[in-house]
């Protein structure tokens, strides 16, 4: 070992003259108080940035330093370190050549692991790559416990449209709880919306929807799935002996700071009951109405829009689209004491404070339609009504809008423009609608590239002719894939909208049921900006990628 190994960490970072002894005695406290290693606290105390310790580590040992966010590791070479052993002391083994074995890791000062690392095996040499602490601990999510594969058959589907596939094969012995507290916990961590556990002819495989888009994350012996599906349905109380029929259920996960509502459904197929369970994470419904990708302008004219005393506020857009999120982000603006906001929804998907929800139970006897009747006796100023489903519940929707009541819905259509002739065709009197409709906000949600990986490409002819762009400002980008992103490509997600406001023009062409076609032509013309066009702003900055803005328009 050269003489910088065997000093501490603070007295390398004093010597290269980065850190004070100040500083020095500072963190050596907040490491005693917090029983973390001197690196963390240098790096908590805001001294440094991971980065930056990690560069300045690797000069002073003359240890080589890499960033792992694009680094492909060897599969191998993981079975060499148990994941445990490796998620403890924060390193990853990247490569076996030969009898030399390159391991990443965050602490080279920690003697003791280096000597465990040392004596991995007689004929075992292992060579040392410095990184962060934050970049190992995202490959060892990534890779281990897995078998990264590239599948046949329905995965090569999979692959061909743009989505990387990481499996990871649970084992025989892997008890049903432990297997539904792995699913449950990394769709949580990963931000998933639903788990699906699909049974195949030979195996069952577990697909996550992330970002919008499914993703297969394991895969299990045939013959434990009835005890993973038993498992699920004694959570959602639901019957386990009943395997004909289709079931529906809830129920609350919680572990350590994870707590999360499921609605679950079972769906009999030949191969065995499918399972789909819908993640509902409060913390979404929490989102602030400005952070879901508003423009300045739409953001201030929706603003006005639900200023309104009365009338229908509708918003559109496919199944997942983000319609109660941005109702929900809606209703916690306007929230007041001195208002009363109702709810009447199927189901409630997230608590709001300070709001009156209400869940439908057909069942019971509780539809939407005799809700909302009840509803209009409770004195309310503002009213959310999940969707509108059917003639009976937008009637009495429209009823509650003439009698100076504000509500909100939702509708199933492609564009804003639609609506109006969705509802003319439910047979909705177009008198009513002109009168009552103050605006019809139209989303989808895109895919954002991973700013740490996107690459950019030139646009080809026929990428600009669907862009609409005669002459190319720059580069557009496309996905790569890295461990920031877990290979996708795509960090995150962004709201797109066209907020359409009838004027005179729009509600005599309501009148005269002229085409949506026509309708949304008025409405560019007075100035709305539509759901293509604002994609086609997210390509052109960069922020989402052509194949992004192909798929959400086909849509």
């Amino acid at each position: 070992m050269n003489e910088a190994r065997k000093k501490q960490i603070g007295q390398l970072l004093i010597d290269a003259g980065i850190i004070t002894e100040d500083q020095i005695e500072i963190a050596l406290s907040y490491k005693q108080e917090h029983q973390v290693y001197m690196g963390e606290a240098i790096i908590a105390l805001g001294y440094l940035s991971e980065k930056e310790l990690a560069t300045t580590l690797s000069d002073q040992l003359d240890i080589p330093y890499l960033e792992l966010n694009s680094y492909q590791i060897q599969n191998e070479s993981l079975e060499i370190i148990n994941e445990p052993f490796a998620r403890e002391n924060h390193i990853i083994p990247l490569f076996f050549l030969g009898d030399e074995l390159t391991v990443a890791i965050a602490d080279p000062l920690n003697i003791n692991l280096v000597d465990e690392l040392s004596a991995l095996g007689s004929n075992i040499r292992v060579n040392l790559i410095l990184s962060t602490k934050s970049e190992i601990d995202y490959a060892i999510d990534l890779y281990y416990g897995a078998s990264k594969y590239l599948a046949t058959g329905q995965n090569d589907r999979d692959q061909q449209e743009g989505v990387r596939v990481v499996s990871k094969e649970l084992d025989k012995e892997t008890r049903a709880v432990e297997a539904i507290n792995n699913f449950l916990n990394e769709a949580v961590k990963i931000g998933a919306s639903d788990i699906h556990i699909e049974p195949r002819e030979k195996d069952v495989r577990i697909r996550f929807r992330v970002d919008g888009v499914l993703q297969q994350y394991y895969t299990i012996p045939l013959e434990r799935m009835n005890s993973l599906i038993s498992r699920v349905k004694i959570l959602s109380d639901m019957d386990i002996a009943e395997s004909r029929k289709p079931q529906d259920g809830r129920f609350t996960y919680r572990e350590n700071n994870i707590r999360v509502d499921l609605r679950t459904s079972t769906f009999p197929t030949p191969n065995g009951e499918k399972v789909v369970m819908r993640i509902l994470d409060e913390k979404r419904g929490r989102i602030e109405l400005n952070k879901l990708g508003f423009s300045e302008r739409m953001f201030k004219q929706w603003r006005s829009v639900i200023k309104h005393p009365d009338g229908i506020v509708l918003v559109s857009g496919p199944t997942g689209s983000g319609k109660t999120t941005t109702l929900y982000s809606t209703l916690n603006l306007i929230n007041s004491v001195e208002i009363n906001i109702m709810t009447v929804e199927d189901p409630i998907e997230y608590v709001l404070e300070n709001i009156n929800q209400c869940q439908v139970n057909p069942q019971a006897g509780v539809t939407f339609p005799l809700a909302l009747r009840t509803m209009l006796r409770q004195d309310p100023d503002v009213i959310l009504v999940g969707e509108m489903r059917d003639t009976e519940t937008i009637e009495l929707a429209i009823r509650a809008a003439l009698t100076g009541h504000l509500v909100f819905s939702t509708i199933h259509t492609n564009d804003a423009a639609s609506c109006f002739t969705r509802l003319l065709d439910m047979g909705i009197d177009s008198y009513l609608v002109t009168s009552t409709v103050r605006a019809i906000l139209a989303q989808k949600l895109i895919r954002l590239l991973c700013p740490q990986c996107k690459k950019p490409i030139e646009a080809t002819a026929h990428v600009m002719e669907a862009l609409g762009i005669d002459k190319p400002d720059g580069p557009i980008f496309e996905p790569k894939g890295c461990i920031h992103c877990r290979n996708s490509g795509y960090m995150g997600r962004s709201g797109v909208f066209e907020l359409l406001e009838p004027n005179d023009e729009i509600r005599k062409m309501i009148l005269e049921r002229s085409t949506s076609m026509d309708i949304e032509e008025k409405a560019v013309q007075s100035g709305m900006i539509t759901l293509k066009s604002a994609v086609i702003e997210y390509v052109k900055d960069g922020r989402t990628s052509y194949s992004e803005f192909a798929r959400v328009m086909r849509g």
